[in-house]
């Protein structure tokens, strides 16, 4: 499996697994606050990397997302959390290496059936 990013009503989706193409780390493993992948393997929608670009950088190592290269000139993109993760742009910041213009959409993809109905469950509690 690949790991997707795609909007849904102003909301950032990522999907991904434990075993998805290109893990650079074992999200399974005691100590891991997420997952880091190598951004060859993850699919952006083009809608969905213009809200990435909208993420702040903040004064710290370590971001909710984050979209960096490594030490091997490959461009990472990581995130806080499980396998599926919703956020909005403004709720969020990037670690202060963020650079999200280090990513490519190269899919439109639609956001998962699942993502829909939490993003409709936040929204209708407001």
């Amino acid at each position: 499996m690949r790991t997707k990013v795609f909007t849904y009503k102003g909301y950032i989706g990522i999907e991904s697994n434990v075993k998805a193409e290109g893990l650079l780390n074992d999200p399974k493993k005691k100590g891991q606050l997420g997952f880091v992948v190598n951004a060859e393997f993850v699919d952006i929608q083009p809608k969905a990397l213009t809200l990435l670009k909208k993420i702040k950088t903040s004064a710290d190592d370590i971001g909710d997302v984050d979209v960096f290269k490594d030490s091997k000139g490959r461009v990472v993109f990581s995130w806080l959390g499980g396998p599926l993760k919703g956020f909005k742009p403004s709720g969020v910041t990037g670690s202060n290496t963020y650079d999200a213009s280090l990513l490519k959409s190269n899919k439109d993809i639609a956001p998962s059936d699942v993502f829909v109905k939490v993003v409709d469950g936040w929204l209708k509690k407001k």
